[in-house]
């Protein structure tokens, strides 16, 4: 998921999830069914309503989908789950976002991919584009309610015959070797990969599951040294919007703080009731308690760490842009766009 540097962020739909465990919960928006949207929604903004629902958090005790891949830290587990709960309110928010969707169906036909792996697939938002190829996709996540959804989705396309699904890590994934000829990551799932170990482990592991000569590609930020500065305490992005499906009015409004020891940004964000006149809230004096409140956690790539760790992989990296249609990755861009190939085996 995007940072919300320029306007509201848009969250990774697809984090590593957390197994089962003690929970807590929190008072959060009710999810939309449905319904008209007033003002702009351009981030991932969970709506809210005068009912509430149960937001579920795991607590320290977490275990793993697989034991092979070890656990995020329990002080990442929020930053890795609050903001994918909700499968309907993530297509809601998302439902205008399609250069990747493009990108990602372009690459597989381009390539004459025929059996595909998704890492991070969430609610099946870029699954759908790989299935309407007429590959076989096995979606892999960690986030059972997303994985529901993909499934749905399949379903009711007439496409779940060639989709699987896999509720596991992504740097440990239940299929053989070279099972694959493409391997996805899309809308910065490796932004929930933490430590350079983490990094080196996804690489490795999508490297194993490719076929010789098979790509792996995969989109995530672009590091923005003067938006990762901004003041952790004024509200930013605010933005007044209703409801889906109760019609009420909200505002959305975000903040962070950047640790540049680890590289991970830790993002707050809110959902408030309108001030009285504007409707709005004011950046500086922001209402004292929030309907709700989300932390989205993203580790930082920088360019060159993607050239190492595709070098130290086994990666050859034919494009890194700076977006989907194949601009020049430079000052400024969202997004640094890369396909890599696995040696071996024959260009298609």
């Amino acid at each position: 998921m995007a940072s919300p540097r320029r306007g509201p962020p848009t969250p990774s739909p697809r984090p590593p999830a957390r197994g089962q465990a003690q929970e807590e919960t929190q008072t959060s928006p009710a999810p939309p069914q449905g319904g008209t949207q007033r003002g702009t929604i351009q981030g991932r903004r969970p709506g809210g309503s005068g009912r509430v629902f149960v937001v579920t958090r795991a607590r320290p005790t977490v275990t793993k989908p697989d034991a092979a891949a070890p656990p995020i830290p329990e002080d990442l587990v929020a930053g890795t789950e609050d903001l994918y709960r909700d499968p309907v309110l993530y297509d809601f928010e998302f439902r205008d976002r399609t250069a990747d969707v493009a990108f990602y169906r372009r690459l597989t036909e381009e390539t004459g991919a025929g059996r595909i792996a998704e890492l991070g697939a969430g609610s099946g938002r870029v699954t759908e584009a790989l299935l309407a190829t007429s590959a076989h996709v096995l979606a892999v996540d960690r986030m059972p309610p997303m994985l529901a959804a993909l499934e749905a989705r399949a379903a009711a396309k007439g496409v779940a015959d060639r989709l699987r699904t896999a509720h596991a890590d992504l740097r440990a994934v239940p299929a053989p070797d070279a099972s694959f000829d493409l391997v996805v990551s899309p809308f910065n799932v490796l932004m929930h990969l933490y430590t350079h170990r983490d990094l080196r482990d996804g690489f490795a592991e999508a490297h194993r599951l490719l076929a010789p000569g098979g790509r792996f590609a995969f989109d995530v930020e672009l590091p923005d040294p003067e938006w990762l500065s901004w003041d952790p305490d004024v509200r930013h992005s605010i933005t007044p919007f209703v409801h889906p499906a109760t019609g009420e009015r909200l505002v959305y409004s975000t903040n962070h703080t950047y640790d540049p020891a680890t590289q991970i940004c830790h993002i707050r964000i809110y959902y408030d009731r309108p001030g009285r006149g504007h409707g709005l809230i004011h950046p500086h004096r922001p209402p004292r308690r929030p309907v709700a409140v989300f932390h989205l956690a993203h580790r930082m790539i920088h360019p060159e760490e993607i050239r190492l760790l595709a070098e130290i992989t086994g990666f050859a990296i034919e494009r890194h842009d700076g977006g989907f249609d194949g601009e020049p990755l430079a000052s400024g861009c969202a997004s640094q766009v890369v396909v890599c190939r696995k040696a071996g085996g024959r260009r298609p």
